[in-house]
């Protein structure tokens, strides 16, 4: 019962977190069919997922963007999770900069905070890749430029999620999780660790699809 009230308080703060920020930029529909075919993609994509339901409520503000397009999907589940992580480094910083932390959890926080930065960066990079990709859709590309791209993010979004797990490793130990550090971490970065496996989960089923 615990697990899932955490889950269920997880999934409610991302969604508050991403959906507000991605409707701002979703276009307005062409037409009902049109966007009751995009919406439907996206549950389809998603059903495959670790995280369906949060995959559903992070990306269906994306659907009109999204299409029937796995790229462009990839690329919008990444700009969400780069937005999760840019909000955990935040947060893990100022929890690290509060000065009331044991010295093995400032330590672990610090460390995090580093591990979380290095998340940040490797996102990025999946986001402006896959985004490159997204553009290349429709033209005459040659398929091993594709595969370069798509195998690049799949590197840094698996990078990003070892980032976000040994963020949270270093908070196991009573001396570093005491005191409810480990749960103020855990509220930080376990959204994110869900977000990012979707994330890749996508971008690993794609990837069967694009062309060697």
């Amino acid at each position: 019962m615990a697990r899932s009230s955490l889950t269920l308080q997880l999934l409610l703060l991302v969604a508050c977190c991403f959906v507000a920020g991605a409707s701002a930029a979703r276009p307005s529909p062409s037409s009902k069919d049109a966007g009751d075919g995009a919406s439907s993609f996206v549950r389809t994509w998603c059903a495959g997922t670790e995280y369906p339901a949060l995959c559903d409520v992070t990306l269906a503000p994306y659907a009109e963007t999204v299409g029937t397009s796995p790229a462009r999907l990839a690329w919008a589940a990444l700009t969400v999770t780069l937005g999760g992580a840019r909000n955990a480094s935040s947060a893990m910083r100022s929890m690290a900069a509060r000065g009331h932390l044991s010295p093995v959890a400032a330590e672990a926080a610090g460390d995090c905070v580093s591990m979380l930065g290095d998340g940040v960066d490797a996102l990025r990079r999946s986001v402006d890749a896959m985004a490159r990709v997204g553009e290349q859709e429709g033209r005459r590309v040659e398929a091993r430029k594709v595969r370069f791209e798509v195998d690049n993010v799949r590197t840094w979004a698996s990078a990003a999620l070892t980032d976000d797990n040994m963020c949270m490793e270093g908070f196991k130990g009573e001396a570093a999780g005491g005191g409810g550090a480990r749960e103020a971490v855990r509220g930080h970065v376990m959204g994110l660790v869900h977000l990012t496996a979707n994330a890749l989960g996508i971008v690993n089923a794609m990837s069967k699809q694009t062309p060697p």
